[in-house]
């Protein structure tokens, strides 16, 4: 994936979550926008970070090249539910 491509993708406004699937199998969330950085050769995900916190668990870090694919993941509080009939 290029870039400027995934650089767009995290940098909207509104943020919209996304999960970051990579060639390799390994899938990323990026819950809000602070998970993750996009560096000038690769991205860095912060893994186990809260939101309004610094403290994360540990990152990993991956080269645009690996990214296959980006999906959007459903916004916990607009998700609808079907009312009980």
């Amino acid at each position: 994936m290029h870039k400027a491509d995934v650089e767009s993708i995290l940098a909207r406004d509104p943020f919209v979550p996304v999960r970051l699937h990579l060639s390799n199998g390994k899938t990323f969330d990026v819950p809000f926008r602070d998970v993750a950085r996009v560096l000038s050769y690769a991205v860095l995900v912060f893994i186990g970070l809260k939101e309004r916190t610094r403290q994360a668990k540990g990152y990993d870090r991956f080269t645009f090249e690996q990214i296959e694919r980006i999906e959007e993941l459903p916004h916990g509080k607009s998700r609808r539910r079907k009312k009980a009939s």
